[in-house]
């Protein structure tokens, strides 16, 4: 009886085997001696109980670590991926060769004990020819304001007007907002909210106006520095007439601690957002103002020792310095596009050129990681100088 044996192998086996690992972009020393024999599922292969989705490293760790990973998206809205600190659109990528889901197939690093086992089952469960590919992508926050803009707290005796339902806590925005955690604190600290009974609620511009316009003229009343301002006091006298979370949450916005005198900790007004809020109530209710006229009156306006300056009315107002005489406009950020083309083309419709401080508040929310405020304008503005002076025009403007 004649006994049989491997064929052996040949220079033109060697040679396929190379091309094969060319092919698939591997070494020969990357191979291990383990067979893994593929069997397919009796069971349907093309199902839709699965979706598979690309993670990079970020969210693979927001996963490794048990973070908080969630899909969010109404159904009109397109469908997001949220981490505690990132927001993800989800795409849906075709891709032309098969995506085999597989049952017990084992890696370089999980394959032990070599010599004992030689070969191992893998079962395929399922056939894919696409998966969710995910892009970073900004917060949508539009939803944010069209919810909190429908119920501005406007005082206690206004609140038996208002709908509970349009009323949310800051869990249920959490969830209906397309953003992370960490995205939705920052918009929210942006848009000084108040918190009454436990619903996130924005200020009506008009009674913000008029409580603050209460506490800074108890600094003339006290005989107050700006910089030496009593919380109690401040909360005590105002207290008939304010709801004590209010001023509580205004003078949180607009102070900081300061000094301590005879052991009483006292604070002092921010400048800036004092007067960029004093700023925004003169154009509000004059929309276009005689420039030299405003800056009187904002003078006039402010705390004694608070000193304003053009500077803080970048992202609120332009100044008009072609016509005369000169005139200032309001001109807000919150009211531009969220679409970075739109915005530009009403930034530069609204001025023919800009500085790069004039200009930085209002594409500021529109930087990422990648692209800070020198990039967006590089790629969709045209620098020139005039005066000595870098503007920034329109890209296609003559």
């Amino acid at each position: 009886m004649e006994s049989t044996q491997s064929e052996p192998i040949t220079d033109k086996h060697t040679e396929d085997i190379e091309k094969t690992l060319l092919l698939a972009k591997l070494k020969p020393e990357d191979l291990i001696p383990l067979t893994q024999v593929i069997y397919f599922t009796p069971e349907e292969l093309h199902h839709n109980n699965y979706k598979l989705l690309q993670l990079d490293n970020c969210l693979l760790d927001a996963f490794n670590e048990q973070g908080s990973v969630c899909i969010k998206g109404a159904d009109n809205e397109n469908a997001v991926l949220c981490t505690d600190t990132a927001t993800y659109d989800l795409l849906e990528t075709e891709t032309s060769n098969s995506l085999l889901l597989a049952e017990s197939l084992q890696f370089n690093d999980g394959v032990t004990d070599l010599c004992s086992k030689s070969t191992s089952k893998v079962t395929i469960k399922g056939i894919f020819y696409d998966y969710l590919e995910i892009a970073p992508t900004k917060p949508n926050l539009h939803k944010l304001h069209e919810l909190l803009n429908k119920t501005p707290y406007k005082g206690p005796e206004y609140e038996h007007d208002n709908n509970t339902c349009n009323l949310h806590t800051y869990a249920e925005l959490l969830n209906k907002i397309q953003a992370s955690k960490k995205e939705l604190d920052a918009a929210l600290e942006a848009m000084h909210i108040v918190i009454v009974n436990d619903k996130i609620r924005l200020l009506d511009f008009e009674y913000h106006s008029r409580i603050l316009s209460y506490m800074l003229k108890l600094v003339d009343e006290n005989s107050w520095n700006f910089d030496e301002v009593d919380y109690d006091e401040t909360v005590s006298t105002l207290s008939d007439l304010v709801p004590s979370e209010i001023i509580s949450s205004l003078f949180e916005l607009y102070t900081e601690r300061s000094k301590v005198i005879d052991g009483l900790q006292l604070y002092k007004y921010k400048e800036t957002d004092v007067c960029k809020f004093v700023a925004r109530v003169l154009l509000h209710n004059a929309r276009k103002f005689n420039l030299q006229e405003f800056l009187e009156a904002w003078k006039e306006l402010v705390p004694d020792g608070m000193h304003p300056q053009t500077e803080m009315l970048y992202g609120l107002a332009i100044i008009d310095t072609i016509s005369f005489p000169n005139i200032i406009h309001a001109f807000e950020e919150e009211s531009l596009p969220d679409n970075i083309m739109q915005r530009f083309d009403v930034l530069f419709n609204a001025k023919d050129r800009w500085t790069v401080p004039e200009i930085t508040p209002y594409i500021q929310r529109m930087t990422t990681e990648k692209a800070d405020v020198n990039a967006i304008l590089a790629k969709y503005t045209r620098a020139c100088t005039y005066s000595g002076v870098k503007y920034y025009t329109a890209k296609h403007s003559k």
